[in-house]
């Protein structure tokens, strides 16, 4: 059955009590990021056109979640993506997922893990401060992105130039290195905190150190979330002036081409060898 963004919003916002639930259990501080972060201040919830949830983490409190969230969500509507628990999800980012739906996303149309409606779970890492290690940082991390674009999508990166210091690299060897580069700074007290999977580009979704522990409660929809307390300044380096809204020909859904409710899926841990099967997105046969 497909639906619509009202009902796509409803099972993001169940998604994100879940998580909002297990973080508080096991005494894991989330905050909301990105759009999300716009949505708590600007609109007491989802913008309307929206179409995803952002939530951010430490890389501290993310690898806490990881650590947690699969056996939490085992026998619940949800579980979460991320490559160390399923090598063919290929972000360097997490996403907790609603069993039962499945979703076309845009630039995942070939996508082989299982898309299902979603919201985004971000790890903040530390940014050097020197400007050559900056380089050094976003370079390699840009030539094992390629790499790995290269080997998921083929026919949607045929001009994906082919770097061989990374192509003789293991699936799991590109994701092992990926996480060397994005934490290595990390035990830097001093450093600027940075979304190193933000789709902005490298170093803009920042958070200074003294702001990163501090939230404030704010209303989104009918949760009270965190949200940064010096979220004025993280969200005016985003986005410059926050509160404007866009034009109406840019209120459009980023994500999410298409996406349905269908019941219980089974996934690795119902499985008897415990693989996660690939799947196709399940919309090839569907009249458009």
């Amino acid at each position: 059955m497909m639906v619509d963004m009202k009902q796509i919003h409803g099972i993001q916002l169940d998604i994100l009590k879940k998580v909002a639930h297990l973080s508080s259990k096991h005494h894991i501080k989330y905050f909301m990021t990105g759009g999300s972060a716009i949505g708590a201040v600007r609109h007491q919830g989802f913008i309307p056109w929206d179409d995803d949830i952002d939530i951010g983490f430490t890389r501290h409190d993310f690898e806490k979640f990881l650590q947690v969230a699969p056996t939490e969500l085992k026998s619940t509507e949800y579980f979460v993506e991320e490559n160390r628990l399923n090598p063919i999800y290929e972000y360097d980012f997490a996403k907790v997922m609603s069993k039962g739906t499945r979703i076309l996303e845009r630039g995942r149309e070939e996508a082989k893990s299982q898309n299902g409606i979603f919201i985004d779970v971000f790890p903040f890492d530390k940014m050097p401060a020197g400007k050559r290690q900056q380089i050094a940082q976003k370079q390699i991390l840009q030539g094992i992105l390629k790499e790995i674009r290269r080997r998921f999508y083929p026919d949607l990166y045929p001009d994906m130039s082919l770097d061989t210091k990374y192509a003789s690299m293991t699936l799991e060897q590109l994701y092992e290195l990926r996480l060397q580069i994005m934490t290595k700074y990390d035990d830097r007290p001093d450093l600027t905190y940075v979304n190193l999977s933000s789709p902005y580009e490298y170093g803009k979704e920042r958070i200074l150190p003294n702001e990163i522990h501090q939230f404030t409660k704010m209303k989104f929809e009918d949760l009270t979330v965190p949200v940064l307390s010096a979220y004025d300044s993280y969200l005016t380096r985003l986005y410059g002036n926050y509160m404007k809204l866009p034009p109406v020909e840019k209120r459009i859904q980023r994500h999410i081409l298409r996406a349905s409710v269908d019941g219980p899926q089974v996934l690795p841990e119902d499985e008897p060898d415990g693989q996660r099967k690939i799947r196709p997105n399940g919309f090839e046969a569907e009249a458009g």
